[in-house]
């Protein structure tokens, strides 16, 4: 039987690995493999008996079939954690021998391992790092009768040496492999702007302070407030009330770029998005080049290959100019106005009579805001069927959406193509860290219209609150809104604030240097090793030699001295298997002897080994450790096949 504090330890540690895969668990999933868990901490402390393993297998089953009926709602990824999960718990439950509990640890190893599919931050790093730790105990309390003597652990000091320059190693120079799969987006809470958008979407989405994406810049400055418009996606159908994403918006064709517009001054920059299980990233003005990772779409959008179910970092360089339309099909698309919302139309034809030209008109629609009794809140009143008639003439209060949709379907019903760009406005610059930090909260719907060919931004929000695109959502709101604005509980507390934004920084160089470390940079990395190489020839081969030449000499020596320094109690360890399960407290000689009483067979050799042995412990006879030793070594096999005693716990 193993002891009970192997499995304490263990339970807590299942409890750590349920919390850090609580994304891929529903509600009623996670109480279920909760309640599984209690269970076994009850057993730990013997109030609850052990359940044998068919009880084990019947509700193994069980929990699986529930599991099974529910694949669709978890999706296929997330049932394997599941399953992975159930397989732990209950052979927990049911533990009783050594070689069991040997699965289990690997088994935590490899969940322990799966949670890097669902945490990219820092902080959550270390706690699996942590993780790992614990695990490691556990690993050792199988082959020790005893809990750590913390004493010893100065003693892995050395190995963590050795480890630590491998592990670098392998981090900068073993190829960066894609993936071998993706955690589905079917079935998950997306994060950020979705495929529609209504009046209150928005509104919903500013209510986080989550952070959608972190950008650094190539010159180190940013551009200016009023130009961070990041583009996310266009939407071009509207039904009266719902704006849409054209369902096949991505199968258009590319424009090729104007050499007219190749004097216009790019900006290069980094973009560092959290996930958000959609393939949209997010782009400024017009995108000129991208990265291999990701595609360029119409409309000067970016996307992801797949789904971003992880933190993704990639590269663009934009020119701060409108983005060019497609073809004549993209043109008549955003001319469609239907047949709702008729009060706004008689007032676009009449305001088109008096302002026939495109630019002339989009600035009247503005200074109709401007000159009307019109409100900017994050809490406007609900509109009825035909939102934009409800909210141009009865409510005359609303967020971005609602100035945006307004102005956009007023554009179309004067003739004029338009569409609703859906993206983040504006971001927080932190200058000594040299990146922007662009918030959920920073969510915003601005208005393009097209003349000529070209895309010209429009955004009504400037002209009814230009606070909002000058300084940020919140200078722009009521005390009463501002209030509803949900914010980390530590920035109430100055000094809680402080070392919560460092904290954040430290997250931001994590993403850069270590989540950031993509094929691309190790790619260059290996560039300029070779180019080390080309510029000094043999001499850098003679030196790198030599280094590595002095290296495998240094281990050769650490591992000769730490073998000649290996104590009493170890060497008998290593090579006598069955003395690592004596009952806690007995002296090695004295299990010898208990051991050479059950095997008769090997009494004589046991008895002259526990004679040796003693005579080198007590005697500091070195002599007799050298013969022990050889007697250790040349019979290994032999120590091996011994039967265990009475009171040895396998």
């Amino acid at each position: 039987m193993l002891n009970l504090h192997f499995q304490r330890h263990a339970a807590l540690l299942q409890l750590a690995l349920l919390l850090l895969l609580w994304p891929a668990l529903s509600l009623w999933s996670f109480l279920l493999l909760l309640g599984f868990i209690s269970f076994a901490a009850l057993q730990s402390f013997d109030k609850v008996p052990k359940l044998s393993l068919k009880t084990a297998n019947i509700v193994a089953a069980l929990t699986a079939t529930l599991f099974v009926l529910s694949i669709r709602q978890f999706g296929a990824m997330h049932f394997l954690m599941h399953i992975l999960l159930l397989s732990a718990l209950l052979r927990l439950l049911a533990l009783r021998h050594h070689g069991e509990a040997q699965q289990l640890v690997w088994v935590h190893y490899f969940i322990i391992g799966c949670s890097f599919l669902f945490h990219q931050s820092m902080t959550l790093a270390f706690v699996i790092l942590s993780t790992v730790a614990a695990n490691l105990h556990l690993h050792y309390l199988l082959f020790s009768p005893e809990p750590v003597p913390w004493k010893r652990l100065s003693r892995t000091t050395p190995y963590l040496l050795w480890i630590i320059p491998v592990w670098l190693g392998l981090f900068l120079l073993f190829p960066r492999l894609s993936p071998l799969w993706q955690l589905p987006s079917s079935q998950q809470a997306i994060s950020g702007l979705a495929n529609d958008i209504e009046p209150g979407s928005i509104e919903q989405l500013v209510q986080s302070d989550a952070t959608a994406f972190r950008v650094s810049f190539d010159n180190g400055v940013p551009p200016p407030q009023s130009q961070r418009y990041w583009r996310a996606k266009v939407f071009e159908q509207f039904d009266g009330r719902r704006w849409s994403v054209e369902r096949d918006f991505s199968k258009r064709s590319l424009r090729q770029s104007d050499p007219a517009t190749s004097a216009v001054e790019s900006i290069s920059y980094q973009i560092i998005a959290e996930a958000s299980y959609q393939q949209s990233l997010f782009s400024l003005a017009t995108p000129t080049q991208v990265d291999s990772s990701i595609e360029s779409l119409p409309a000067g959008l970016v996307q992801a290959k797949r789904p971003v179910t992880q933190r993704i970092s990639y590269r663009l360089s934009s020119q701060l100019r409108g983005v060019m339309s497609t073809d004549q099909r993209e043109s008549e698309l955003n001319q469609v106005i239907g047949e709702h919302n008729p009060q706004s139309y008689r007032f676009a034809q009449q305001l088109s009579q008096r302002y026939p030209e495109p630019h002339h008109f989009a600035e009247a629609v503005l200074d109709h805001f401007r000159q009307q009794a019109f409100y900017y809140t994050l809490n406007p009143p609900r509109l009825g069927a035909q939102s934009v008639d409800d909210f141009l003439f009865n409510t005359r209060s609303g967020f971005c959406g609602h100035y945006a949709s307004a102005t956009a379907l007023l554009l179309r019903q004067a003739g004029i193509p338009a569409r609703v760009v859906g993206g983040y406005q504006g971001g927080l610059w932190y200058p000594e860290q040299n990146y922007l930090l662009v918030r959920q909260r920073d969510a915003h719907a601005w208005v393009e219209y097209l003349v000529e060919e070209q895309w010209h931004q429009l955004d009504p929000t400037a002209a009814i609150a230009p606070e909002r695109v000058l300084s940020g959502l919140d200078e722009s709101l009521s005390d009463a809104d501002r209030l509803s604005l949900s914010s980390p509980w530590l920035a109430s507390v100055p000094l809680l604030n402080q070392v919560r934004l460092q904290l954040l920084h430290l997250d931001y160089y994590w993403s850069v240097w270590v989540l950031g470390f993509n094929q691309q940079r190790q790619t260059a990395l290996w560039q300029s090793l070779y180019n080390a190489w080309r510029d000094y020839g043999r001499t850098g081969l003679y030196v790198v030699a030599g280094l590595l030449a002095l290296l495998c000499m240094a281990g050769l020596w650490y591992l000769y001295r730490l073998k000649t320094k290996t104590g009493s109690y170890q060497l008998m360890l290593r090579f006598i298997p069955a003395l690592r399960y004596k009952p806690e407290g007995m002296p090695v000689s004295q299990a010898l002897a208990r051991l050479a009483q059950s095997n008769p067979a090997l009494a004589s050799e046991l008895n002259s080994t526990n004679q040796l042995y003693q005579q080198w412990v007590f005697a500091s006879d070195q002599q007799a450790r050298t013969e022990l030793f050889h007697r250790l070594k040349t019979k290994h096999k032999t120590w091996k096949r011994l039967q265990l005693p009475d009171g040895f716990q396998p």
